[in-house]
């Protein structure tokens, strides 16, 4: 295959338009052999940085952080440079064609939540799910996940998703099973425990792999959290204890309340596994067991990471975060660089954000609780992300 050279060429004589036809192309005739160019890889994650650029500019909120810190700068290049890790000033100010994207139609957009999902006071994506819904742009579903639950257990309810479009709603409303539509085609869009979870629906059901046309791993823990390590060895050698179970979640976010947030679905509540799953030893075996079926699947995995500093994270999060700093000072204060990214050939890293593990995918905290902490107003631009994942996907040929 010559998309390396192509690539190589066109880049350099800044023909985007061409570049992306020809990508889209090699993707058509084997979406598998070119996850081998390092040239497709490298535009991957110039485009998606690109496209993020083009949409976050749109955000008022964000453009306003980021034109405080960089006001010298044009509108482009302040937001690269506050919310993207490794972009200068001139690739931001490149000019590559539009996306011309419209609104999926035969793909659903299918959330698959993180650990604590439901149990903060926002929800990840609490808005930018049902605005590119409203706005036409795409069916969403969000994988109805436990938010205290195994890897096992999650990944039977994403079946469900997958297979019968039974979920929750972009508004988070339970979506009925008689009126659920079953999708055609999906994009998986999974966060923080939510792609250990997608990992393993690969592993028990690699029959789903024909719906699933790619993979978004956003501050993923495919190779688990050094944090959960700590917590589920508090928990790992006791009986089961309400109080111990608030107090282990109370130590990852001191204003979560576990008893209103699980009784719909008490039965499935195992925190002990939820945690032991999330541990680096659990997924590093899981992936030295699993990695070569998962890869074999040929579904297109991109990597998107999170980058904070101990100063720019919820002040009762700043001792995990000193933790990580030992191991890799680009942590996002849940989860490293390499635990984030999932590591094989059909995997391609698209970007490292400046954001901690929260602000990529909460809104605001309410005001009472950020009275108590910094750094819970979360500026990160997420629709933009979102939208910018859609729309490689869209321009890939992976999605329509």
């Amino acid at each position: 295959m010559e998309i390396d050279g192509d690539c190589h060429t066109l880049r350099s004589a800044g023909k985007y338009g061409r570049l992306i036809e020809v990508v889209r192309e090699a993707v058509e005739l084997d979406r598998v052999a070119v996850q081998r160019s390092w040239q497709y890889k490298k535009w991957c994650a110039e485009r998606w940085k690109n496209l993020f650029i083009s949409e976050a500019v749109r955000d008022e909120a964000a453009l306003a952080v980021a034109k405080k810190k960089y006001g010298k700068q044009s509108d482009r290049a302040a937001v690269a440079l506050r919310f993207l890790r490794e972009t200068d000033a001139a690739f931001a100010d490149v000019e590559m064609p539009a996306c011309e994207f419209s609104s999926l139609r035969e793909t659903r957009f299918i959330f698959c939540p993180g650990l604590l999902n439901g149990l903060l006071p926002v929800r990840a994506f609490q808005r930018a799910l049902p605005e590119l819904e409203r706005d036409g742009l795409c069916q969403v579903l969000r994988a109805d996940l436990h938010p205290l639950a195994g890897c096992e257990s999650n990944a039977e309810h994403l079946a469900r998703a997958i297979e019968l479009g039974v979920g929750l709603s972009a508004d988070r409303e339970l979506v009925d099973e008689k009126a659920a539509q079953e999708p055609k085609n999906v994009i998986l869009f999974g966060y923080s425990k939510g792609v250990a979870d997608i990992l393993t629906l690969l592993v028990k059901r690699p029959d789903l792999a024909s719906r699933i046309k790619c993979i978004f791993s956003w501050a993923g823990a495919a190779g688990g959290s050094y944090i959960a390590d700590d917590v589920y060895s508090v928990l790992s050698g006791v009986e089961e204890d309400p109080d111990l179970l608030d107090k282990a979640i109370a130590s990852m976010a001191p204003f979560t309340k576990l008893p209103e947030i699980v009784q719909r679905r008490k039965d499935e509540t195992e925190i002990k596994l939820a945690l032991r799953d999330l541990t680096t030893m659990w997924r590093r075996q899981f992936m030295l067991e699993h990695e070569r079926l998962i890869n074999d699947l040929g579904i297109p995995i991109f990597n998107l990471s999170g980058s904070t500093s101990a100063m720019e994270v919820p002040s009762f999060q700043f001792q995990g975060a000193m933790r990580l700093n030992k191991i890799d000072g680009n942590n996002d204060m849940q989860v490293t660089q390499d635990q984030s990214r999932i590591q094989m050939p059909m995997a391609t890293d698209l970007a490292m954000l400046h954001a901690h593990h929260w602000d990529m995918s909460y809104d605001s905290f309410p005001k009472a609780i950020r009275m108590s902490s910094p750094h819970l107003d979360h500026p990160f631009p997420k629709k933009a992300a979102l939208l910018a994942s859609i729309q490689l996907a869209y321009e890939l040929g992976l999605a329509s």
